[in-house]
């Protein structure tokens, strides 16, 4: 009975992840074709499910300690071991569910890992353009009486009306 609801909790923790996954392919297509507006949303999306995600991980561990408290296992066992443990008793469901989550979380580390590269070269050509248009514009440039433009720094003058 145990194992059924450990099994269970594994596969909701997948559904979570798989949703994660699909949230964080959707930002990759944001961040490719600076979509601002659905990155905000998106940023919403991947905040409740990691809320999901903390919340269930607890009951995740809760299944995990009474599962290996009902076969005698230390109470610090991690989900692989218990899952080899049922493996070689011939209940291969929970290794199977438990690879699917791996899947999924590596998944989810390689298009994040992707993602904060492609924002980092985004910042950094942003930064990089805010630095050019700011030297250009602290730059002056006069029109000199040789007809060309002449680089010099400038002064604003007031004129009085009255003189």
């Amino acid at each position: 009975m145990e194992l059924k609801k450990l099994i269970g909790a594994v596969a909701d923790h997948t559904v979570f992840l798989d949703e994660l996954l699909a949230v964080l392919e959707q930002e990759t297509a944001e961040l490719s074709n600076v979509k601002i507006a659905a990155m905000t949303q998106t940023n919403v999306a991947k905040e409740e499910l990691f809320r999901k995600i903390s919340g269930h991980s607890s009951i995740l561990q809760q299944k995990i300690a009474a599962l290996a408290a009902r076969q005698e296992l230390s109470s610090e066992v991690s989900l692989g071991a218990i899952a080899e443990h049922f493996a070689k008793k011939g209940h291969g469901e929970l290794l199977e569910k438990l690879s699917r989550l791996k899947k999924a979380a590596d998944g989810i580390k390689q298009v994040a890992t992707m993602n904060r590269e492609i924002a980092e070269r985004f910042a950094s050509t942003i930064s990089t353009s805010l630095n050019l248009v700011t030297r250009i514009i602290n730059q002056s440039n006069v029109y000199g009486a040789s007809g060309g433009f002449q680089q010099r720094p400038t002064g604003a003058v007031m004129i009085n009306k009255e003189a």
